[in-house]
């Protein structure tokens, strides 16, 4: 359901909203959200994206623009017991590469975000890769 409120800034920085809500939604202490803030338009967007007790990764690819790329990453993630919790690519001009980035949950696995790393950079198609931990 969706609702709409009006919520006033209490300190620089801190929003509060009614507990209801912040329940409903999942704002609880542990919970990682996802904020979307485009300062041009002063426009912002939260989206929840795990609940607490996960550990959760960040990973930016570059890769070859072309079919069956993002299976055999997916695949690789998969294979390694890692979850994509979210995930966004967008083609890089004329340049025949995409930018991925991924917020996964490696809580299910037994690699670390260093083994990530190569097993990423192993696939061909991957051009560069960076891996690093949300904290």
């Amino acid at each position: 359901m969706r609702r709409y409120l009006i919520v006033r800034v209490k300190e620089d920085g801190k929003l509060e909203l009614p507990l209801d809500v912040a329940y409903e939604v999942g704002l609880v202490k542990g919970a990682y959200f996802l904020v979307e803030a485009d300062t041009d338009i002063k426009e912002m967007h939260i989206e929840r994206i795990a609940l607490p007790g996960k550990e959760l990764v960040e990973i930016e690819l570059v890769i070859e623009d072309k079919p069956g790329v993002l299976a055999k990453v997916s695949g690789a993630l998969g294979r390694l017991g890692v979850n994509i919790l979210f995930n966004e690519a967008e083609e890089l001009e004329t340049l025949g590469l995409s930018a991925f980035v991924a917020i996964v949950d490696v809580s299910g696995s037994k690699v670390t975000p260093e083994e990530l790393e190569k097993v990423l950079g192993s696939i061909e198609e991957v051009k560069e890769v960076k891996v690093l931990r949300v904290q």
